[in-house]
């Protein structure tokens, strides 16, 4: 986080600073006695889960979980964080430098190993899912699946992305995709072919519907 802001939620305001003054996240592990915002800490995720705890402020949620996705996992509704507060979850698509900045790398080191199979690049966009449901399962690791969405928005260089940016990113990811589904074989395909068109009616077009033109 390599910025000041004119404004922090109340929850962000009354983490822990690191020696630089900048909010300490819940998740952070701590490596030789400092605050390390990379590797996420495996005891937070497991209070995170069993104790109903937003993973940036460590508050208790109440019904509406935001989580921080990309547009793939847009698609596949799956993602391996747990969910946030609004609010904090919306600090960090303006503060968090791999979500403000789309040429930034993933570290490869992750504290926590995610479930399923991650795909290895920075979107560009990201995605504030608020879903009133959601629900855990195992696939290589711990996996959320995230319920329908009640309030969506979607997110680049610290401001809303437009409908092309949201696009732009789909296209280029779904090549992986793709190819995850072809090497599991026929069913895989037509279940991805399924998401897919789900995500495009009742998702995309639904929360970035076309702007009509002048005239039209």
């Amino acid at each position: 986080m390599d910025r000041h802001f004119d404004y922090l939620p109340d929850s962000i305001k009354a983490l822990p600073r690191d020696k630089r003054g900048y909010p300490v996240p819940y998740f952070a592990s701590e490596i030789n006695g400092e605050a390390d915002f990379v590797h996420a800490d495996p005891a937070k995720f497991r209070a995170a889960l069993k104790e109903n705890r937003c993973w940036i402020c460590g508050g208790h949620l109440g019904k509406l979980k935001t989580f921080v996705l990309g547009p793939m996992c847009c698609i596949t509704r799956t993602t391996s964080e747990p969910p946030c507060h609004r609010e904090c979850a919306e600090f960090a698509v303006k503060a968090c430098p791999f979500l403000t900045k789309p040429l930034a790398k993933r570290d490869e080191n992750e504290g926590v190993n995610p479930g399923g199979i991650m795909i290895k690049r920075n979107p560009g966009v990201a995605a504030l899912w608020g879903t009133m449901s959601y629900t855990v399962f195992h696939a290589n690791g711990i996996l959320f699946e995230v319920g329908d969405p009640v309030a969506l928005t979607f997110w680049r260089e610290s401001r809303p992305a437009t409908r092309e940016e949201v696009q732009d990113s789909i296209t280029s990811g779904s090549p992986a995709l793709a190819e995850m589904a072809v090497a599991e074989g026929p069913e895989a395909v037509t279940e991805l072919m399924r998401t897919v068109a789900e995500f495009r009616i009742n998702v995309f077009d639904k929360f970035l519907p076309e702007e009509k033109q002048h005239g039209a």
